[in-house]
């Protein structure tokens, strides 16, 4: 008899490859594994119905969870396939502990009880050290924790400083970490897809909004917005679980230097890796930030356009050299524009979002021009907020060039949501208010498009004006900013409607840095899939290095 999984398993850490195997051997079983870019099929050949059932059995509770496993299936098959993968024994990847050696470690009989280093063949991060339970190092420091001391530790993959949040510094920034998936649903909003993965086995950063109850037990902790993790090797872990046992379920961690009262030093990290930040909706994930137990990519280009380098790295992840893609790039810091790829064509600008402005004089003057609506709203603004307006009258920009992102921070200072002349430091203020709205609907903005030079813009005055007229009518600080996002997404999608209609996009490709926003990647990813394939970054993040494996060509 033989059992096939179909998995749609986008990554290169080959640890549901090495687990299938593991299994295969402790069974005695044979089998073979085939891998096509993401589909990874894994067959297994028993003579009778009761070992396929144990091998089944023994396999779902070995597989851990991953951020890159969009589906599975199972199914028995006639044959088993000529060709199979062989796999790379000397590569591994930094990665968290499996669920067969976590099972080990609190098996109080096993020989691994409490041993740090226990690792195997698929998760670990390849250090080696004294076999032997750390219950007492582990269970002293907790107790040094819950006195409110503050603990200098050496993870597996770096140096940090732990201890209760209630006993974090002032003007110290942190993430946090939990016994169990609880105590996030306790401290944050968390949908249920980012409740999932923040279980998977790669243990990724997910940033959330906290609750009260959060407010209320950690008050010293400003930030509104926080990240969360489960604890990502055994130090961390079994930390966790003595803490736990004190009636205590969450930590501080940062890497910025603060003064230790303790230090647990077991390890000497090889390197320094950076955990992975996620954004997470119900359909897609994506890479933030970090590192840790992803693959290196190679270096097609030591330089780039940013915003080609990483729409083309997103194509050459997902193997889309033979589709007509459309493009949309939403950086906080390089160019913001709409592009389209085809090999009828070449590589194009669609849609520009750049602007020049030399003051907020000229874009009052610019409004007021437009027609008698615009002159009216501000006049009224003009007239109900006269301090605000006199004083953002006399704002200048030194840097005159405009992306999407420094124009929001413009409309937060319009709007006196932001206390500075910084248009980026603005738009901080406006996307951290967006991503802390909990309603489901804000005002529309508009959007509009202009013509001028032969090229078609994104017409800044419109958007501009239509949040002074929301302004102007009361509406909420937290409601406006969404509104401000929503609306942007709302034309994007649009847009990406006439895209397709006029120029046979099969699929569209979003990257950039903006997309940490959880609200504006979640609506992206719901909306736009609606009517096209949307694909992110897989194994690189959102922005950074991944545009120099884009590279400057498609072509091979």
């Amino acid at each position: 008899m033989l059992l096939e999984y179909k998995l749609d398993y986008r990554s290169d850490s080959l640890v549901y490859e090495r687990i299938f195997l593991k299994v295969l051997k402790e069974l005695g079983l044979e089998g073979k594994l085939l891998r096509d870019t993401f589909l990874l099929k894994l067959y297994v050949d028993a003579e009778t119905p009761e070992q396929l059932e144990a091998f089944a059995t023994l396999f779902a509770q070995s597989l851990p969870h991953s951020i890159f496993l969009y589906s599975s299936d199972a199914s028995i098959v006639e044959e088993m396939p000529e060709d199979e993968t062989v796999i790379e024994s000397e590569l591994k990847l930094p990665l968290p502990f499996c669920p067969q050696c976590l099972k080990e470690v609190q098996d109080k009989e096993h020989e691994n009880y409490y041993n740090i280093f226990t690792q195997c063949e698929a998760c670990g991060y390849g250090l080696s050290g004294e076999q032997r339970s750390y219950k007492p190092e582990l269970e002293a420091t907790a107790t040094a924790i819950k006195e409110g001391k503050i603990v200098e530790i050496n993870t597996f993959y770096g140096k940090y400083f732990v201890g209760l949040p209630s006993k974090l510094p002032h003007g110290i920034e942190c993430d946090i970490v939990v016994y169990d998936l609880a105590t996030v649903e306790q401290y944050a909003y968390a949908e249920k897809h980012e409740i999932t993965s923040l279980g998977a086995i790669e243990k990724p950063f997910i940033k959330l909004k906290k609750k009260m109850k959060f407010l209320m037990d950690f008050e010293n902790i400003e930030a509104d917005l926080i990240r969360f993790k489960l604890a990502d090797d055994f130090i961390l872990h079994l930390l966790m679980e003595e803490l736990h046992i004190l009636g205590l379920n969450s930590i501080f961690i940062t890497r910025e230097t603060v003064k230790s009262d303790e230090k647990l030093l077991l390890v000497e990290p090889k390197e320094a890796w950076e955990p992975i930040e996620i954004v997470v909706s119900e359909n897609h994930t994506a890479i933030v930030a970090g590192d840790k137990g992803l693959p290196s990519f190679p270096i097609n280009a030591e330089k780039v356009n940013p915003t080609i380098g990483s729409f083309y790295s997103v194509i050459k992840e997902h193997h889309l050299e033979d589709e007509t893609v459309a493009g949309i790039n939403l950086s906080k810091t390089y160019k913001n524009n709409m592009v389209a790829y085809g090999k009828k064509f070449g590589t194009l600008e669609y849609l520009s979002f750049e602007f020049e402005f030399s003051s907020m004089e000229e874009i009052f003057d610019k409004i007021v021009a437009t027609n008698e609506t615009g002159s009216k709203i501000v006049e009224n603004y003009k007239k109900k907020f006269p301090e605000h307006f006199e004083k953002i009258s006399k704002i200048s920009f030194e840097n005159r060039e405009f992306n999407l992102y420094r124009l929001w921070g413009i409309v937060a200072i319009v709007l006196n949501f932001a206390q500075t002349d910084d248009p980026l430091e603005a738009a901080k203020i406006l996307e951290a208010s967006a991503m802390t709205f909990l309603g489901d609907k804000g005002p529309r903005i508009d959007y509009k498009l202009l013509n001028s030079d032969s090229q078609v813009h994104l017409d800044p005055l419109m958007t501009i004006r239509t949040a002074m007229s929301f302004k102007l009518a009361g509406v909420d600080q937290l409601t406006l900013c969404y509104g401000v996002i929503e609306s942007f997404l709302e034309f994007v999608a649009n847009e990406l409607d006439e895209m397709k209609q006029n120029m046979n996009i099969s699929a569209v490709v979003v990257t950039g840095s903006l997309l940490a926003n959880k609200h504006l990647f979640s609506k992206m990813s719901k909306e736009i899939s609606v009517n096209h394939k949307i694909y992110f970054n897989n194994q690189l993040s959102v922005e950074g290095n991944g545009m120099f494996y884009g590279g400057t060509t498609l072509l091979k």
